[in-house]
């Protein structure tokens, strides 16, 4: 794992029992089937921010860009509110890549950038 935050961990769910986000796992990767498509919804654990500023993004390892994005923001929108997703076809069948994310634990003014390689199949 890169980007400097060793304690930071990516799990990504499907059909099994639910991840929880941790003080040492600020950020947990969940995968909702969605129709004909997947919902890609990235969760924060207590305590921590996931910052809207700079926006989550999943490096497809095919190649491209999955964003992640919700509409509800702190009145000052800097972070979000609710969990940003991410909409993909469902037919892929795998999510993999690499996902940037900024997070701010409640209470400090500089945010991490948490670098974490996305395998689930």
């Amino acid at each position: 794992m890169r980007g400097g935050f060793a304690a930071v961990a990516l799990l990504v769910a499907c059909g099994r029992a639910e991840p929880q986000a941790t003080p040492q796992r600020p950020l947990v990767l969940r995968t909702i089937p969605a129709g004909d498509s997947l919902r890609l919804e990235l969760m924060a654990a207590p305590g921590w921010k996931i910052n809207a500023r700079l926006k989550p993004v999943l490096e497809a390892a095919a190649g491209g860009l999955i964003r992640f994005d919700s509409p509800v923001l702190t009145p000052d929108s800097a972070y979000f509110a609710a969990a940003p997703v991410a909409v993909v076809a469902a037919r892929a069948a795998s999510v993999r890549g690499t996902l940037r994310a900024s997070v701010c634990a409640v209470g400090e003014a500089v945010c991490r950038v948490v670098v974490v390689e996305v395998s689930e199949r």
